[in-house]
This record gives C-alpha cells, sequence and structure tokens, in this order.
C-alpha cells in the first residue's frame, strides 16, 4: 500500500486490513524530520497499526536530523524506515526535499554515507525517474548502488509530471536493469488489466506498490490474487462498506460533525473513478455544506 499524504492514515489502514484482501505491506504517509511531526508519529504508533505490517516513511534532507527520527522509530520497534526522494509537490522541492533531491546525487550520497554508520539500519528508498528529466535517475543509480538498501521503489514519472501523462515504463526498466537492488514497480495500477500488462511486460518484478488504486477500487488486490475482476456492483458494495469504515473510525478521533466531513469528502475524488453512472449523485457529494446533506448525497450514491 503506497503512502499518500492526507489518504492511507491508520485510519485508512485499520478500515481496508478490517475489509478486504490486505497487502502485503504498508508504507505510511511521510514524516518530516525537519520539525516535530507529532501527528505523523502519531500515525506510526504501533497500537494505531496492530496486525498491519508498516514500514515508516521518511522525509528530509539533514543526516542528524534522519538519524534521530530514525532513532525514535527503532525504539517504538520499527527495523525498517524508507525515505521518500519522489514527492512532487512544489511545497517539498522548493525545499530540495522529496524529488526535489533527485538533481544533487553528491547530498544523496552524502546523507546516505551517513545514515549507513549505522550497520543495523535496513533502509529502503521511494523515488521518481527525476524532478523535471525522466533520465536525472542515470546519475543516481551508481550511488544507491553503493549501499544495502532493501529495496528501491520506482514511480515512473518526474516530479513535474504530478499523477498527470503516461507513466514511463521503458525508463523503469532501464533503471531497474542497473540498480543491484530489488525494485518495486509504482504507478498507474488502477486495474486489474492494467496490473497484467505490466507484469506480463516485466515478468522478473515481483513487488508491487499500489496507493490510489486501492482507494478507487478496494477489491483490486482481491482481483489481483485471483485473476478475477470484480463486478461493478460488488466494487461499489465495497465502497461503501469501506466509506462505513472511514466514518467509523474518523468518528473516533476527530471532534465535530464538519471536520468529519472535510476529512472524508477527499476521497470521492477516488471513489468517483469505480462509478461513472452516479454523476448526479456524486455532484452533491462535492457541494455538500453540511454532514447531514453529504450523508444522503453518499446514500444516494452507494446507499
Amino acid at each position: 500500500m503506497a503512502p499518500l499524504q492526507g489518504f492511507t492514515d491508520y485510519s485508512f489502514r485499520q478500515a481496508f486490513y478490517a475489509l478486504f484482501d490486505s497487502p502485503d505491506l504498508a508504507f505510511s504517509p511521510f514524516i518530516e524530520t525537519h520539525k516535530d511531526d507529532s501527528k505523523a508519529y502519531r500515525d506510526v504508533l504501533p497500537d494505531n497499526n496492530r496486525g498491519i505490517s508498516l514500514i515508516p516513511q521518511i522525509l528530509g534532507n539533514n543526516a542528524a536530523q534522519i538519524k534521530q527520527v530514525i532513532v525514535q522509530l527503532k525504539a517504538s520497534g520499527y527495523s525498517e524506515v524508507n525515505w521518500n526522494l519522489g514527492c512532487p509537490y512544489p511545497m517539498v522541492t522548493r525545499k530540495q526535499m522529496g524529488a526535489g533531491l533527485l538533481p544533487f546525487p553528491n547530498q544523496i550520497n552524502e546523507i546516505l554515507n551517513e545514515l549507513h554508520q549505522d550497520t543495523s539500519l535496513r533502509l529502503s528508498v521511494k523515488m521518481r525517474l527525476g524532478l523535471h528529466s525522466s533520465d536525472e535517475w542515470k546519475a543516481l543509480v551508481p550511488v544507491l548502488n553503493r549501499y544495502p538498501l532493501t529495496e528501491v521503489i520506482i514511480h515512473g514519472r518526474t516530479a513535474s509530471q504530478m499523477y498527470k501523462g503516461e507513466v514511463d515504463v521503458s525508463a523503469f526498466l532501464e533503471m531497474a536493469d542497473e540498480l543491484k537492488h530489488p525494485v518495486c514497480y509504482n504507478g498507474n495500477i488502477n486495474s486489474l488489466h492494467d496490473f497484467q500488462l505490466l507484469s506480463q511486460r516485466m515478468p522478473f518484478v515481483s513487488r508491487w506498490m499500489i496507493g490510489r488504486g486501492l482507494i478507487s477500487n478496494p477489491l483490486l488486490i482481491q482481483e489481483i490474487r485471483t485473476n478475477t475482476m470484480a463486478t461493478a456492483g460488488e466494487i461499489k458494495g465495497a465502497i461503501s462498506r469501506l466509506h462505513d469504515q472511514l466514518l467509523y473510525q474518523n468518528s473516533i478521533r476527530l471532534s465535530g460533525e464538519s471536520h468529519l466531513m472535510h476529512k472524508l469528502k477527499p476521497y470521492w475524488e477516488y471513489f468517483a473513478q469505480s462509478l461513472p453512472d452516479d454523476t448526479k449523485g456524486l455532484k452533491k457529494i462535492k457541494k455538500a455544506t453540511t454532514f447531514s446533506t453529504y450523508m444522503n448525497a453518499c446514500r444516494e450514491v452507494v446507499g
């Protein structure tokens, strides 16, 4: 399960794991190492992730700060962390973090060298092909190959693409061929058909990361494991159950119906992709300004 800021937090993970075929691993949305990110630490507390194999993700560009966070995560029982070199949002990349670090292989090398002074560290990297160019990875592979990373997760777009346009599968394949590490594919697995096409093209890949596709179709892992497509009705039912669980999980920790509604409404951007015939009800959900109108619109769409 991919780390999606604002979406795949522990309330989502708890809801998803309670209801559906679950991923082998989940990655937490990033912990910002340059500030006291108490909300992100709460997200990875072991008590909030019972029964979930979770790898915390960190975001930062300062080795000393990253090491401090790793010490705290180890104290919580985590044996592996993931370093985010892929976040594409300008508010992050402007600070030379996430994908904003990709054009600076020497700095990445310095940080990795410092982190790996701890020989017990288990570290993976999640990255994009580049910040602006899909061949920036070429200067990074020799750096990554110097260190015993547990895996390299590659989202086959540049940061400037955000989540638009096609994934550059050819660049992914070229990069994977040059890396010494296990590679994990990430990007645009939104259906069983997507997965089948990709797995046929790259049979050597055994690790797949899915994010947005699991929100729009909560049965996608089940489809992949059984090689059987769910019906539209089954997917709608799954979305209904997921929404109800998200409602329950978030009602425990959020104060007020307005807060709850604003937490849940963004999920409908993804739910809507599996509900193309419910445009009228989806518009009502988007326009809802009170919790009661929101819930009525949800019932109209998914019952």
